[in-house]
């Protein structure tokens, strides 16, 4: 009989996962631009969230290549240039 690989579920981390509360999106829209960017550069955002805020304050979200830094993140020829982020 063959046995069954026991593996954990990986979860998604927060900044792959579109969920989005009303109430963390209320939060998000108090801070300052400053403090929306480093929540989202530190991993307190969700990449809904980060979505909401690019779609409504674009201006405000650093660029690398001309992406939006979260997206970048996830893109393969970004990783040479991940130190020039655009200010």
């Amino acid at each position: 009989m063959r046995e069954k690989a026991q593996q954990a579920p990986t979860a998604i981390p927060r900044t792959a996962s579109l969920t989005t509360r009303p109430e963390r999106v209320e939060q998000m829209w108090a801070m300052t631009p400053l403090e929306r960017r480093r929540a989202a550069e530190t991993g307190q955002l969700t990449l809904g969230e980060m979505l909401q805020w690019a779609s409504r304050r674009p201006a405000e979200v650093p660029l690398v290549d001309g992406e939006f830094f979260f997206i970048s993140a996830y893109l393969a020829d970004s990783c040479e240039t991940a130190g020039e982020i655009e200010r």
